[in-house]
């Protein structure tokens, strides 16, 4: 019974493990965006107030207004870093059941 219930955790671990690799690869691109969001703000911030901004829709370059741009680039740093918070959430709780999950298995490994 012992190795049943042993083969259950270890897919159950498995299970964590994967979820926990995909929320990694969301966090990563998270702060991919994070990052060239950054850099936008950057390069606005060294613009004049009168600089003329283009925004790409499909093939064609549309003007924007600067303000317009900036408030825009300052939101979705806003929204990204609000996302990077909660999928750190998401990966301690699953840090933590897997932990948890690897915990049992032991236990139940050492058991006669």
């Amino acid at each position: 019974m012992a190795t049943e219930t042993t083969r259950a955790m270890l897919t159950k671990l498995q299970e964590v493990q994967t979820a926990f690799e995909l929320v990694v690869d969301s966090h990563q691109q998270l702060l991919s965006q994070l990052s060239e969001n950054q850099q936008v703000q950057k390069e606005f911030s060294s613009l004049p107030g009168d600089a003329r901004i283009y925004k790409r829709t499909g093939p064609v370059l549309v003007p924007q207004e600067f303000s317009e741009a900036k408030v825009n680039v300052d939101k979705r740093i806003d929204f990204i870093q609000s996302e990077i918070d909660r999928v750190d959430v998401r990966l301690k709780d699953l840090a933590s059941k897997r932990d948890g999950i690897q915990s049992e298995i032991m236990a139940l490994q050492r058991e006669p």
